[in-house]
């Protein structure tokens, strides 16, 4: 079988993109860990799971929506249409931000206590709630450059952006950033920045006369909802154990096993770039050409496991060198790093097959799956962390990804999905 030359130029494009984002956003981390204390590191790298995670559940599914519809517009007063999609999800991201930044406000006593340690500064833990409308803007714009099939401005908008953003102020700020927490503000600002840089990058649809009325929210709930567990089950399968850890663990080890995650997370460049470029190429192919969906599919499953295997195999030949450029103390999550990567490589086999259950509009059967493995994912780390600390967490999403791609292919070709037609 003969790889499709145009799908390997598109993907090494999207890998190039892909690792210009990952390379920032390490500049970013490396700059944090040695100009900070440890425990210090470790609640900026908390935060900034955190923010991600409230934002991501606050979407509702809205980017896969966004990808799905959008990839499969007709050519035929194509910017218009994808206008109207865009700018309806700007309305909906407002309303389901300001509802989960005022659920932010409300736990912030529980986050500051339980997750920080009581030692951040309550001013700062309430400023960061606005980091949430932030980033769902750049990540609904990144998700509708993808569907709109602009492949290198979505990997560029969703990673690189907001890292420069951040690094831009951190180094603009060096003296004052170390200093009272400043970190927290910045990391919000920056966030703030990257938003409205994204918003001139789509200046030419929102500046489309538009025809047609805006989706409403209903109408947009109804659709992106059956969709979103898929969103909120692969963050939580990638962070999930971070979260975890700050509960069970001390903010030393949580430093530890965000670093470990950070770079276990490089196999995931290779993991996103290849979603990037497979996925919108399956959604048009099986709208308007499905003879040519079955080479495809296998076309580009031969490529995420060839990828995925070599990038897994070089990253664990290099992780040890890989830990000491942040300190010499983390190298203390070399265990936990090596099995994270084999966590990711296990996940990353199983994409291909994934889509197949949203392009036949079988989500159902996928979530049942994806919450299946969440649950496996949770109570293992509640049996494994407090015993092997941050081994056992990596362990816990290792067993809950084996869960997932094992339950995906099994369900996959049990219902002939690509047997059938839309």
């Amino acid at each position: 079988m003969s790889l499709n030359p145009s799908l390997i130029r598109q993907t090494l494009v999207s890998l190039v993109a892909r690792f210009a984002g990952v390379g920032l956003n390490f500049m970013v981390i490396i700059i944090l860990t040695r100009n900070l204390r440890v425990n210090e590191a470790g609640m900026i790298l908390l935060m900034m799971t955190l923010v991600t995670g409230f934002a991501l559940f606050s979407r509702i599914g809205v980017e896969q929506w966004l990808v799905r519809d959008v990839a499969a517009l007709p050519d035929e007063d194509l910017t218009s249409s994808q206008s109207r999609y865009l700018l309806s999800s700007w309305r909906f991201l407002l309303f389901s931000s300001l509802a989960f930044m005022a659920l932010w406000l409300l736990l912030s006593p529980l986050m500051q206590k339980h997750l920080f340690d009581g030692e951040i500064h309550t001013p700062l833990l309430l400023l960061s709630a606005l980091g949430i409308l932030f980033f769902n803007l750049v990540a609904g714009n990144a998700a509708f450059m993808k569907g709109a099939h602009r492949i290198t401005e979505s990997l560029l908008t969703q990673n690189a952006l907001p890292a420069t953003t951040q690094l831009l102020l951190l180094l603009a700020l060096w003296f004052w950033f170390p200093r009272s927490q400043n970190y927290f503000w910045i990391y919000t600002l920056s966030l703030g920045l990257a938003a409205a840089l994204s918003l001139l990058w789509l200046r030419p649809w929102w500046q489309q006369q538009q025809q047609q009325a805006p989706f409403t929210l209903k109408g947009i709930m109804q659709e992106s909802l059956p969709l979103a567990p898929i969103s909120w089950m692969a963050f939580l399968m990638l962070w999930a154990d971070t979260l975890m850890t700050g509960l069970l663990l001390s903010n030393d080890e949580v430093a530890l096993f965000s670093i470990a995650a950070r770079l276990a997370f490089i196999v995931g460049i290779f993991l996103t770039a290849l979603d990037a470029t497979v996925y919108p190429r399956l959604l048009k192919t099986a709208k308007q050409t499905p003879d040519k969906l079955r080479p495809l599919f296998w076309q580009g499953t031969v490529l995420v496991a060839g990828i995925m295997l070599l990038s897994t195999a070089l990253m664990a030949l290099a992780s040890k060198y890989l830990l000491q450029v942040f300190r010499p103390e983390y190298v203390a999550a070399h265990q936990a790093l090596l099995i994270l990567l084999l966590s990711q490589l296990v996940r990353g086999l199983s994409l291909t097959f994934s889509f197949m259950f949203i392009i036949r509009r079988q989500v159902t059967h996928l979530n049942i799956l994806l919450f299946s493995a969440l649950a496996v994912n949770i109570i293992a780390n509640l049996i494994l962390t407090p015993r092997f600390s941050i081994a056992g967490a990596a362990s816990a999403g290792l067993l809950a990804n084996l869960t997932l791609t094992m339950g995906v292919m099994v369900l996959f070709f049990h219902k002939r999905l690509l047997n059938k037609a839309d």
